[in-house]
């Protein structure tokens, strides 16, 4: 399996959201710790695009065969990390991943 790319995000001000775009075709680890996945959005389709995250086990906790444009409000929790895999013929899908961690450390 492909090593995914460390995406560092800081938290929001204020807050312990933190979100970020995957806008690129891949594989990216956003968080490395236990979190909670809050939501997906996406914002573009992409060309052909699929996506799935799995926790840092490799649990599905979310997939999209086909991307089409929606919201998708999940409130589920990830061990040991979040990761976010697009698949896509030419153009990626934009996907806004939003997430909580248990505090404001950037690990």
């Amino acid at each position: 399996m492909i090593e995914p790319i460390d995406i560092r995000v800081p938290a929001a001000p204020g807050s312990l959201m933190r979100s970020h775009v995957v806008d690129k075709i891949g594989r990216f680890r956003l968080c490395r710790r236990d979190c909670e996945l809050y939501s997906v959005q996406i914002m573009n389709a992409g060309a052909f695009a699929r996506a799935t995250v799995t926790d840092g086990a490799g649990r599905r906790v979310w997939h999209q065969p086909s991307t089409f444009t929606g919201s998708f409000w999940l409130s589920g929790g990830l061990e040991g990390g979040l990761i976010v895999e697009v698949h896509s013929k030419d153009m990626a899908a934009h996907l806004m991943i939003n997430w909580r961690e248990k505090d404001r450390d950037l690990v």
